[in-house]
C-alpha cells in the first residue's frame, strides 16, 4: 500500500468514525459500558463523552505517532524495504479500533453483541498483521523485535524475525478459529506470549553464537 492511498484510507476510517459516533451520542447512556470481562459480560464504564470519543482521540494520537516514526528514526532509510507493509498494519491498527468503538457503540445502544466472539476475527488479524510486518522489516529502532542483540547485529536481526514470523501466523489463525469455539481466543494469546518470550531468548543465544564464531 502507497503512503497516499494509507493516509487516505485513515482519513476515510476517521471521517465514518466521527460521523457515526456523532449521530449515536444523544442515544447513549450517561454511563457507557467500555469493558467486558470472561464470557463478554460488562465489567467497567464511563462516563458518556469519554466513552463516546476516548477511542477516537486515541485512534488519532496513535495514527500520527505511528505515521511520523519512521522520519525520526536514525535508520530511516530502511524502512524503504517495508514501508508498505508498514503503511497497511498502521491503516489496519485504525481499523481494528474503529471496529472495537463501533461494537462499543453498538452495545451501548441496545444491541448485545457477543464481544469475544465479534473481536475474535479482528485481532486475529491483527496478529497475522504483526507476523508480515515482523516478517518484512528492516533493522530500526521502533518496529519488529528490538533486542540489544537484534540491533546489534543485522544476521541476528535477520534470524530472529524470520523465526518468530511463523509463530505470529499461528496464534493469529488460532485467534480466527475462536469464532467457532471460543477456548482457541485465549490458546492463540497463549502462543503470542510464549513466542515473545522464545524470540528475546533465541536473540540472545543467536547473537552469543555469532561473537563466539568471530
Amino acid at each position: 500500500m502507497g503512503s497516499k492511498k494509507a493516509l487516505w484510507a485513515m482519513v476515510a476510517i476517521f471521517v465514518i468514525v466521527i460521523a457515526v459516533t456523532m449521530w449515536a451520542y444523544p442515544h447513549l447512556p450517561l454511563q457507557m459500558v467500555t469493558h467486558w470481562g470472561t464470557g463478554g459480560q460488562p465489567d467497567g464504564y464511563m462516563p458518556r463523552f469519554w466513552g463516546a470519543w476516548m477511542v477516537p482521540l486515541m485512534s488519532v494520537v496513535l495514527a500520527i505517532l505511528l505515521w511520523f516514526l519512521p522520519a525520526i528514526d536514525p535508520r530511516k532509510e530502511n524502512y524503504r524495504a517495508f514501508r508498505g507493509v508498514y503503511d497497511a498494519f498502521v491503516v489496519g491498527m485504525v481499523a481494528f479500533l474503529a471496529y472495537v468503538h463501533l461494537l462499543s457503540l453498538a452495545w451501548n445502544l441496545g444491541h448485545p453483541v457477543p464481544i469475544e466472539k465479534a473481536l475474535a476475527p479482528a485481532l486475529g488479524l491483527v496478529f497475522i498483521g504483526v507476523g508480515v510486518l515482523v516478517q518484512r522489516a528492516q533493522p530500526n529502532w521502533f518496529v519488529g523485535i528490538r533486542t540489544p542483540w537484534t540491533l546489534s547485529s543485522p544476521t541476528v536481526w535477520q534470524k530472529t524475525h524470520r523465526l518468530a514470523a511463523p509463530w505470529f501466523y499461528l496464534s493469529g489463525a488460532l485467534v480466527l478459529g475462536a469464532v467457532f469455539w471460543q477456548p482457541l481466543l485465549w490458546g492463540g494469546v497463549a502462543v503470542l506470549l510464549l513466542t515473545v518470550v522464545g524470540v528475546v531468548v533465541y536473540s540472545y543465544f543467536a547473537y552469543a553464537g555469532e561473537r563466539k564464531q568471530g
